[in-house]
């Protein structure tokens, strides 16, 4: 399912999530012991979002939030956001000496600005931007935010 909504996004091709079943099939014979998925189903036990999220190797308590997606007839209606809270809500649960960053990364292509921005709505913000990483004319922007232990998520000015 979340090679569906991947793909049903309109961000990811067929060819560009393969990844995502190995790594989910992965965490579920726990083989990746820090990495976390999560979903929201319907009533009906449909999975209409999914977040995948794991520490950023080689640094301080920084985690990457590496993939999230809800389906298209579900956009828009604040589910996006949920999976973004519970992700930030349970590394602040780590505690400081666990988690103290988290990161997101995406394209500068056009079809992925409403993707940029709702990651600004979120209090994430942009901190780096690698040029040409993605392909010509396609950077790979990189928004950041701090985990306040103190009970919310904030971002510096």
């Amino acid at each position: 399912m979340v090679r569906t909504i991947a793909v049903a996004s309109g961000l990811f091709a067929e060819d560009e999530v393969g990844g995502l079943s190995d790594t989910l099939s992965a965490y579920l014979d726990g083989q990746l012991e820090e990495h976390r998925w999560v979903v929201i189903e319907t009533a009906e036990r449909m999975v209409i979002g999914a977040a995948y999220y794991a520490p950023e190797p080689f640094s301080d308590r920084v985690w990457n939030l590496l993939f999230i997606a809800v389906l298209p007839a579900h956009q828009g209606n604040g589910i996006g956001g949920a999976l973004i809270a519970h992700v930030e809500e349970a590394l602040r649960q780590r505690g400081i000496d666990q988690a103290k960053v988290i990161i997101v990364e995406t394209s500068s292509e056009g079809e992925f600005a409403l993707t940029r921005q709702f990651y600004a709505q979120c209090g994430y913000d942009e901190e780096a931007r690698i040029r040409e990483f993605y392909g010509p004319g396609d950077d790979k922007i990189v928004f950041w935010k701090l985990l306040d232990q103190g009970g919310a998520t904030t971002s510096l000015p």
